[in-house]
């Protein structure tokens, strides 16, 4: 994993992200095929100066061409120039291909490195970009037939001994086969995603469409059901004599507009994560807690809450920030809301870990808790442990679904009377 690490971030950069499934294991390849071949031109290299009994000047020369170029193009790939860098590629890998056939006996079997930039050309372009394609594969063809039939040669002509013949076939066709054969496997992937999407979209349909009907049932009942009390209110104070009982009912009011108020919040989350693309960025996940904590900490039920952020103040990751907020803000003020008044050090702790393949966060409290009959359910859609919940009963269905947006998870541990720890694991 680490080696793949690595050359994910020398062929893209460490902090540049790809959006696109096809597109990054494109760019990937078209990378490891420039790695490739400034190892073949550097093998080769030593190879001509080993054999000093040819001249080996003008292909050194044409080897640290080929070297420079090819390293120009993962420099494009590190800039984000992904279509240039492969017009650099692609050519620069016909050109030193039909150099050294065209100086070669077909004997050596460079031939069969023809082969395999006319399928690289399909494996590192898209379907939006199939002419290039069959362009480069034509170009190919070309340079093929001028290269066995067309007697003319920049190169120095070289004729090799029996053994060195053996050799070069030995050396061209390992080069060649895991080539041809890495082009080959990312089509096939690429074709096996494309079903595993298509499948995991119907789910996800069937899934919406099924949540979609309640969705409108519980939305329309939570909607008038703070305005009908609110209504009630305002004909019970207008009929009210005292200014005292007046006051009251205007409190009343203010709760049920504030409930009414998150839950539109809350509808706007859900509609927000389902609609919007991922946007990653780099956060600095102790600035962002602080943030977060400085909105809510007014809320008159966490003004005795300690809030612990235990993660160093230079920790950063790679996430949608929106997404993350979301998150966060919801399982805090559901610590803040859920607090258990009995106690006298009243706490909510975050911490953190990261490892290669993302980050976790633990978001802890020493509230109520939740009762282990409801743990498995406190994640769906309007779901309310009891009567008195004070939630719309969409904030961790939210979390759950932002989350998975993000192809991450979730875990509860709770204990009743001691209080929960969500753990949140977010990959890269």
């Amino acid at each position: 994993m680490l080696v793949q690490k690595a050359i994910r971030d020398l062929i893209i950069g460490k902090k540049n992200f790809i959006e696109s499934h096809g597109e990054y294991k494109q760019v990937m390849l078209s990378g490891q095929y420039a790695l490739i071949g400034i190892l073949l031109c550097l093998l080769y290299s030593f190879i001509n100066i080993i054999q000093t009994q040819y001249e080996s000047s003008t292909s050194l020369l044409v080897f640290g061409i080929v070297i420079g170029i090819l390293i120009w193009s993962i420099i494009l790939h590190r800039q984000g120039k992904h279509c240039r860098a492969n017009y650099f590629l692609l050519p620069t890998m016909n050109i030193a291909v039909y150099l050294f056939a065209s100086s070669e006996s077909p004997k050596t079997g460079t031939f069969i490195f023809f082969i395999s930039t006319s399928i690289s050309a399909f494996a590192v372009f898209n379907y939006r970009r199939r002419l290039l394609s069959i362009l480069f594969a034509v170009f190919t063809y070309v340079l093929f037939i001028l290269a066995y039939f067309v007697d003319f040669s920049i190169l120095p002509k070289r004729n090799y001994s029996d053994d060195i013949l053996l050799f070069n076939v030995v050396v061209n066709f390992t080069a060649a086969l895991p080539v041809s054969v890495m082009a080959i496997y990312l089509m096939i992937s690429l074709n096996h995603y494309s079903a595993l999407q298509l499948v995991s979209n119907n789910r996800l349909l069937t899934k919406t469409n099924e949540e979609l009907d309640r969705f409108v049932y519980s939305t329309s009942h939570d909607l008038r059901a703070p305005l009908a009390s609110v209504l009630g209110l305002i004909d019970i104070a207008g009929k009210s004599s005292s200014a005292e009982e007046v006051t009251r009912y205007l409190g009343m009011m203010k709760e049920r507009v504030h409930s009414l108020d998150k839950f539109i919040k809350d509808i706007t989350d859900y509609s927000r994560n389902n609609r919007l693309d991922i946007q990653r960025e780099i956060i600095n996940l102790h600035q962002l807690s602080t943030e977060i904590w400085e909105t809510l900490k007014f809320a008159p039920e966490a003004q005795h809450i300690k809030f612990v952020v235990d993660i160093p103040e230079h920790i950063e990751v790679q996430a949608d920030k929106g997404r993350l907020v979301t998150i966060m803000s919801n399982l805090i003020s559901n610590a803040i809301r859920y607090h258990d008044h009995k106690k006298e050090e009243k706490f909510i702790k975050l911490r953190h870990q990261i490892n290669g393949k993302g980050f976790y966060l633990r978001i802890e409290d020493n509230g109520q808790g939740i009762a282990p009959e409801y743990q498995n359910k406190v994640f769906e859609m309007f779901f309310r442990a009891n009567e008195k919940s004070k939630g719309s009963g969409l904030g961790l269905y939210i979390v759950k679904e932002t989350i998975s947006k993000l192809s991450g998870t979730i875990r509860l541990e709770s204990t009743p009377g001691q209080g929960s720890t969500f753990v949140i694991k977010i990959p890269y």
